[in-house]
């Protein structure tokens, strides 16, 4: 594992420019030919506390982060505390604080693992290569640029890219990279140069994160508006939109409360226009309603379910997956939904792309999970999967919510020259009308919930990845998918089932794998197994042997490599 991944750190205090050093660093050794996967951790505060933002760089794809890193570089004497002991043995700690001041057990932990320790009075050195203060960073970007061994020209070209439409000296912040790289402490003995070769040249690749894909995704999708309140970490999304709206045309509208962008997406798909709204937890709780009323109208809506970490407030910038459960039984009463799960950004392009014809094509909520994990961290990708056929599942008919086999009705857009359309939240007869009656009620319900086997029949399988004759195989969704696959060239006897479709669930494969005689593993990002509850309930099968995480960090490689060497 260690032979084929090099891993960078930055530590300190938010605010400090680890976010700009992370980015920079990703994108630039992207186009030295080096995929990589970056992480960032930062607490919920405006500015201080102690954050993290973490490159994992790869002769090959990945899409998932270690534990340990290679190289720790300590923006403020505060991260040391936190991130110290996750240097490797034969790591290197680089520094430009002032002070540093060490405890008894760091002093141990560094001595007993040969880890090499650097002080750069990073300050100085900018300003003698002619910058100032604040260009410190620039000084340890070039020092860590040396340890790899790499050429500066990329680095050079995203730095002046990343600045040059603010007000700073390019030539200057140049001049710190070369200060840092060409220092004299640089020695032999520090250098952890990236020795595996990239299979591609990716200076042409993308570095992207899943909300960016995400919001591709509804863009190519045909998505004419977008509405939301903001809410970490589906913020990004609102962003990404709103930045490129006088490019797409896609009406943006901030709401006062999700409550109305939940209704103006409701509102939007009624009269025909593709719409989407984006939210985490809480927000999605106050949507609920909405999404109810657009289950029994049969309206199609699209709302991507950000996840992180805990109830309530929780811990709102660390990640977390224990939404499965309400997205699948969010809103009163019973109607069909689809739930839908992306774990990267090429699939989070194409599934949103489904969402939105699913949600037309068979009249019902999509709800579309991502996590923080996901939708935060840079992804390398070579390129983004061809657009998908639009399909609005528009026909002419005269009754709204005419009783059909497949549960789906005609639906047209209103002020067509088809008849009047009229939409209707009470239970209702096939011309909409407003019904009491039991045997109505019970027909218009039947017709909704056959719309779920409709659905179910037209959905892919999950995806296997893996052992052709498992000994193991783990089942799960999101971003743990990411991490299991990163490991199983390692595992000749190991597979992976990964769902990208949550509910309805298609579960006979797993059933299948046991009778095969593999072991089943659930891996999930949160406490209860949540979306091993959901297999039981829909199939009778409990999966038993478990692998959860619900500490707010998503898995890293450690994590799996640790449960299957027990």
């Amino acid at each position: 594992m260690s032979n084929n991944r090099l891993v960078v750190k930055f530590a300190g205090e938010s605010g400090q420019g680890i976010n700009t050093l992370g980015e920079i660093l990703s994108r630039s050794v992207k186009d030295s030919g080096f995929y990589n996967f970056a992480y960032r951790e930062y607490p919920s505060l405006i500015r201080g506390g102690v954050a993290s933002y973490q490159v994992d760089i790869a002769g090959e794809y990945i899409q998932s982060s270690q534990r340990k890193c290679d190289i720790l570089t300590l923006l403020h004497d505060k991260a040391k505390d936190t991130y110290l002991t996750s240097v490797k043995k034969n790591g290197v700690v680089l520094h430009g604080t002032q002070e540093l001041n060490l405890t008894d057990d760091q002093k141990r932990y560094i001595e007993e693992n040969n880890i090499s320790f650097v002080s750069l009075d990073t300050t100085t050195m900018a300003l003698e290569a002619g910058g100032i203060e604040i260009m410190a960073n620039m000084v340890l970007m070039g020092f860590i640029w040396k340890l790899l061994s790499l050429k500066t020209k990329p680095l050079e070209e995203i730095v002046k890219e990343k600045f040059k439409n603010k007000n700073v000296d390019l030539e200057a912040e140049i001049k710190c990279i070369h200060a840092g790289y060409n220092s004299d402490l640089v020695t032999e003995k520090l250098l952890k140069p990236v020795t595996f070769k990239s299979k591609k040249k990716l200076d042409n690749a993308y570095s992207m994160t899943g909300n960016q894909a995400i919001a591709l995704g509804a863009i190519s999708a045909g998505c004419r508006a977008y509405y939301a309140y903001p809410m970490t970490p589906s913020t990004s999304i609102f962003k990404f939109i709103g930045d490129t709206y006088k490019e797409t045309g896609i009406l943006v509208k901030q709401a006062e409360n999700e409550i109305t962008a939940a209704q103006l997406v409701m509102g939007s798909m009624n009269m025909g226009t593709r719409a989407m709204a984006a939210t985490s937890g809480g927000g999605f709780d106050l949507m609920s309603e909405t999404i109810s009323c657009a289950g029994i109208s049969e309206v199609p809506m699209v709302i991507a379910l950000a996840q992180r970490a805990g109830a309530g407030t929780g811990v709102p910038t660390w990640t977390g997956a224990g939404d499965v459960m309400l997205a699948v039984n969010a809103g009163h009463g019973e109607f069909p939904r689809c739930v839908i799960s992306v774990s990267n950004p090429e699939d989070a392009y194409t599934l949103t792309q489904r969402a939105f014809n699913i949600a037309e094509v068979y009249q019902l909520p999509v709800i579309l999970l991502t996590e923080k994990q996901i939708a935060e961290s840079i992804f390398s990708i070579e390129k983004l999967p061809k657009p998908i056929k639009i399909e609005r599942g528009l026909n002419e008919g005269e009754k709204r919510y005419d009783i059909t086999e497949s549960g789906i009705s005609p639906r047209w857009i209103p002020s067509s020259d088809n008849p009047v359309l009229q939409v209707n939240s009470d239970e209702h007869k096939e011309d909409s009308e407003s019904t009491e009656v039991s045997e109505e009620i019970i027909e218009m319900s039947n017709k909704r919930m056959r719309k779920l086997q409709t659905l179910k029949d037209n959905l892919p399988e999950p995806e296997y990845y893996g052992s052709k004759n498992p000994e193991t195989v783990f089942v799960g969704y999101g971003s743990v998918g990411n991490t299991v696959r990163d490991i199983l060239n390692q595992y000749p006897n190991v597979g992976y089932l990964h769902y990208q479709y949550i509910y309805p669930l298609k579960y006979e494969n797993i059933l299948q794998m046991y009778e095969d005689g593999s072991r089943i593993v659930l891996i999930e990002n949160n406490q209860t197994g949540e979306f091993g509850k959901l297999i039981k309930q829909e199939s009778g099968f409990e999966i038993k042997d478990r692998l959860l995480k619900y500490n707010g960090r998503p898995f890293f490689i450690e994590d799996i490599l640790d449960f299957l060497g027990k």
